[in-house]
This record gives structure tokens, C-alpha cells and sequence, in this order.
């Protein structure tokens, strides 16, 4: 029975470990997705900044400032709506 005992013991680690292991996985993947999600928010609100300095420059048209900055004419005209109302 010592043989039985020592090989489930060891067969019971190895599943212990593999769930610990898709554990980490799951987390890691989570912060990655999280991390990934946040440099795309950086980038998205780097482009809106920038169209916003290209609006109150006044010097390129907004079709310009969207193909520039690569973002839809819609929000840069949306951007440059809101510039000529602020929101109070």
C-alpha cells in the first residue's frame, strides 16, 4: 500500500500544481488584457488631445485634422462642437 500511497500522493501534487498553474495563467492573462486595454485608452486620448491642439490652431480643415490624427471626420467634428460650446 506504501507504493499506492507515494503514487497518489505524487499524482495528487501534480493536479494541485496544474491548477495552481492555470491559476497564474488566468491571472496573467487578465493583467495583460487590463494593460492592453489601458494603452489603447492612452492612444485614444492622445489622438483627441492632439485634435483638440490642431482645432484651436485653427489652421487645418477637420477633414485634414481626421485624416492627420486618424480618427472618423465624426468625432472631429464632434471635438471641434464641443470646443465652440463647452460644457459648463
Amino acid at each position: 500500500n506504501k507504493a499506492e500511497s507515494d503514487f497518489t500522493r505524487r499524482l495528487d501534487d501534480m493536479v494541485k500544481t496544474q491548477k495552481k498553474i492555470e491559476e497564474l495563467k488566468q491571472t496573467y492573462l487578465s493583467w495583460s488584457l487590463h494593460d492592453s486595454d489601458m494603452r489603447h485608452e492612452g492612444m485614444k486620448e492622445a489622438k483627441f488631445e492632439a485634435a483638440r491642439n490642431m482645432l484651436i490652431k485653427n489652421k487645418l480643415t477637420l477633414e485634414e485634422i481626421a485624416d492627420y490624427i486618424d480618427l472618423p471626420l465624426e468625432t472631429v467634428q464632434q471635438l471641434a462642437e464641443e470646443l465652440k460650446n463647452p460644457v459648463e
